[in-house]
Order: structure tokens, then sequence, then C-alpha cells
């Protein structure tokens, strides 16, 4: 924990903590009333906006931590470069809507897709604000406005709609209004100029760097929707928003867990990497070693209950959902597993061995699906995407080893405690559902409470007899205030 500093990561995982339980109350909440076509309109919508937005955004805030030197004028550069960018996007979208709409054979998406593509406007405002308070490490004013955006959208908004029927813009009101909510916090958090800057010296290095982190986020996040834009031309809504809805839950609490200590890793690797590569490998092993070790047992309970999860969160009707959730968790435990490799990458500037590995994700990706879809359905897919995910995690992390001259068995050993930990957790978990709890507890809610527990009980337990120091500790010092 040394490497990074626990109070900022106290707050990171403050922000993230709360939005997954948020996001856990609007699971039993909002999904109870709309249906799975509901979620697959919004996957497609969710789909178009993002790819446009990935595309025009730009890497502006990753830039304005990244950049060493950074001036006012570079903040004015960056300020107006994606406010021109987000505008456009929106432009690109709206004309592109109705052959989206074509594409997916919906009628229904052309306005939703519109609705949606608001969110260019509004994130390109917050963009700057957000990458300044990164930046300086005001973490917990950082995580102050992402619950507030997310708990005021959300359940302002998103429920109080869903639960008068107004279903898939239920959906979009609430994401459209996190945005919105949270970029003027950002800015109230720490304002800036908004009068975009005149002089060309200013926009060389933003643009030149955020050129770069788009052109390879674009293709990262095209691999990573390949399932939505293959399967919402072959598949019904109903089945899509099925197989989405799995993703989204298994996916959610790692990538959130992920982000919590990437927000402090960033920066952090950004200006170690001005002292040299050796510091840039211990920071990461360390971060990697404190990742991982939630990640894989979370993701390994989470597929073992998987069968008293999906009822007791979405009710019976999902109940199809649950063999694709238990291979999507496999899924979201190796997504997560490559998102600091992938940052400590664009901090070294080492983009072109990276576009190159994330390009052939997107095709192989692609074609998987689209050779799955028709004989085994979302399962199918699942599968393809768990294998391909595994190959592509390696791929980062063989790259990473490399920019920091060492080897690969060297960065995967900060596994070992999470994958010691994840057997041992499903091995507890699988054990308590083969017994008879089911009759000693016939409500599914109880039962549900009682696998948490026992996760959480052998998760600490087998961290604190194995690896007290390392891990155990680690953790246990962001629950306590320092001295």
């Amino acid at each position: 924990m040394s490497a990074l500093n626990a109070s900022q990561l106290r707050w990171s995982y403050f922000s993230t903590f709360s939005t997954a339980a948020l996001q856990m109350v609007a699971a039993i909440t909002i999904t109870r009333f709309l249906q799975p076509r509901d979620y697959g309109l919004a996957a497609m919508a969710m789909l178009s906006y993002s790819l446009v937005g990935y595309f025009t955004q730009l890497g502006v805030s990753r830039v304005i931590v990244q950049k060493t030197d950074l001036t006012e004028g570079n903040i004015r550069a960056a300020f107006g470069l994606s406010l021109a960018t987000g505008l456009g996007g929106f432009v690109i979208l709206a004309l592109l809507s109705p052959l989206l709409a074509w594409y997916f054979h919906e009628s229904r998406l052309t306005p939703v897709i519109l609705a949606f593509g608001l969110n260019l406007i509004f994130l390109s405002l917050g963009m700057v604000a957000s990458g300044l308070l990164r930046r300086e490490f005001r973490i917990r004013a950082l995580a102050i406005c992402d619950v507030l955006g997310y708990l005021l959208s959300t359940f302002g908004l998103g429920l109080p709609l869903a639960m008068h029927g107004f279903g898939v813009w239920a959906l979009v009101g609430s994401n459209v209004s996190q945005p919105l909510i949270a970029t003027i916090a950002y800015f109230i958090a720490r304002p800036h100029s908004v009068v975009p800057s005149r002089h060309r010296a200013d926009y060389r290095h933003v643009f030149g760097y955020s050129a770069k982190a788009s052109v390879t986020t674009t293709v990262e996040a095209l691999g990573g929707s390949m399932d939505t834009l293959v399967m919402g031309r072959m598949l019904q809504p109903s089945a899509l928003g099925m197989y989405n809805r799995s993703l989204t839950l298994s996916t959610l609490p790692s990538l959130n867990l992920s982000m919590g200590l990437t927000r402090v890793f960033q920066p952090t690797i950004a200006r170690a990497a001005d002292r040299g590569r050796e510091e840039c490998l211990h920071i990461y092993l360390a971060a990697e070693r404190q990742l991982m070790s939630l990640i894989f047992p979370f993701c390994a309970g989470a597929a073992v209950a998987a069968p008293v999860i999906i009822p007791v969160l979405f009710g019976r009707q999902w109940t199809p959902a649950v063999p694709v959730y238990e291979v999507l968790c496999l899924v979201a435990a190796l997504d997560a597993s490559f998102h600091l490799p992938a940052i400590q990458l664009e901090i070294l500037s080492l983009f072109r061995h990276k576009f190159m590995l994330q390009t052939a994700f997107a095709v192989c990706f692609g074609v998987g699906i689209a050779v799955a879809a028709p004989h085994g359905g979302t399962l199918a897919v699942a599968w393809v995407y768990a294998a391909l995910q595994a190959v592509r995690t390696l791929g980062l992390h063989v790259l990473s080893a490399r920019s920091m001259r060492t080897g690969l068995g060297h960065l995967l050993r900060s596994w070992v405690p999470g994958l010691l930990c994840a057997a041992f957790v499903a091995a507890i978990l699988a054990g308590a559902q083969h017994s008879r709890l089911h009759t000693l507890l016939p409500w599914p809610a109880l039962q549900l409470a009682l696998l948490v527990a026992l996760s959480g009980a052998a998760l600490a337990g087998f961290y604190r007899v194995f690896y007290r120091a390392t891990v155990y500790e680690s953790w246990r010092s962001l629950l306590r205030r320092q001295e």
C-alpha cells in the first residue's frame, strides 16, 4: 500500500463502493419494472453513442493527468478541443441514427440514440475538470461528485420513470442525466477557464497524445462492443437484453473496484515514469496484487452463487440468464486484470503494439460472435468472449512486462494470492449450496445474504492467515484512519 497513497485510495474506493452499492439497489428496483427488450434497446443506443464518443472525445482527460508541465494554455486548449469534438460527435450521431436503426432492425431506436447522444456534449464539458481533479489527487472531491451524480440520476429520475411505465426512457433519463450532474459538480469543485486558447502550440501536445490514446481506446471499445454490435442485428432485443444485463451485473462490480484503484494509479505512475521504470514496476506490482486479490475471489464467488443471485436481484423471469452470467463472471475477472497494464503502456506512450493487439481482438471477436450466435446463442457468445479475453489479457501483460524490462511470470505472480483465494471462496460457496441451505433458509434473499457473509468471511480469513502482510494489512489500512 505504501506505493499508493492510502488516503487517496480510501476516498476513491468510497466512491466506487458507494456506486456499486447504489447499482445493486438499482438492479433490485429498476430492473423489476422493466423488460429485457428495454435493456436490449438501451444497449443498442448506448453502443451507438459510445463508439462515436470514443472516437470524437479523444483522450483529453488522460492528457491532463499525464502531461508533466501542464500550462493554462494547455487547459484552455484541452477544453476547446473537447467541446468541439463533443458537439461534432453529436452531429455525426444524429446523422447516423436512422442508418443505425436500420442496421439493428429497430424503428424505435432513432429517438433513443439521439437522447443518449446528449452524453457526448455533457461528457465533453466535464473532461478537463475531472482530469484536473485526478491530476491534483483531489480524489475526495471526485468521489463526492461521482456518487452525487449517480444517486440523483438513478433514484431521482430513472427509478420514478421506471415505476410509471416509461420503459426504455427510464434508462435514457438515468444515463443521460448522470454525466450532466457530475459535470456540473466537477466544475464547481475545480473551476477552470472555458475560453479556448488561440495559440497553436497549446494544442500541439494535447492533440498529439489525445489522438493516439483515442484511436487505441476506440479500437478497444469496438472490440468490447462486438457482442452488442453483432447480436443486436442477429438476435431479438429480448435476447440481447438478457445477455447485456448479465454482462452488466458481472462486470460492473469488478469495474468499480478497478476504477477505484486506477484513479490513483494513473497519476501516481505518470509521475513515477519521469523518475524511472524500476519505480513504475514497483508501483505496478503493488497495485496489481491489491486489485486482483479482490477481483478473482469476487468473480469466482459470484459465478458459483449465480443460481441464487439472478432470481433474487432481477426476478424469476431472468432465470435463463444464469448460465450466461456464470461465464461472464470469468470475462469480468479478465477484463479487470488488463486495465493496469493498458494504463501503464499509455503512460509510456507505447501505443503501436497495444493498438495491434486490440485490433486483432476486435476482428476475432466479431467473427467468433457471427459464427457462435446462430448456433449456440448468447451462451456460446459468452464462451467466445471469455476465451478471447484471456488471450488479450495475457498479450497486454506481455507488452507491459517488456516495457518495464521484466518477465511475464514476474507480473503474473501478483495474481497468485487472488487465484488461491478465489478457489477457496468458490469451494466454500459450492459446499454451502450443496448442503441443505434451501431447507434451512427457504427465502432466496436470506440464502443470498448468507452466501455473501460466507464469502466475505472466507476472503478475510484466507488473507489473514496466508497473506497477512502483503494483502490483508494493505486492505485493512484503507478501513482505518491514519494516525
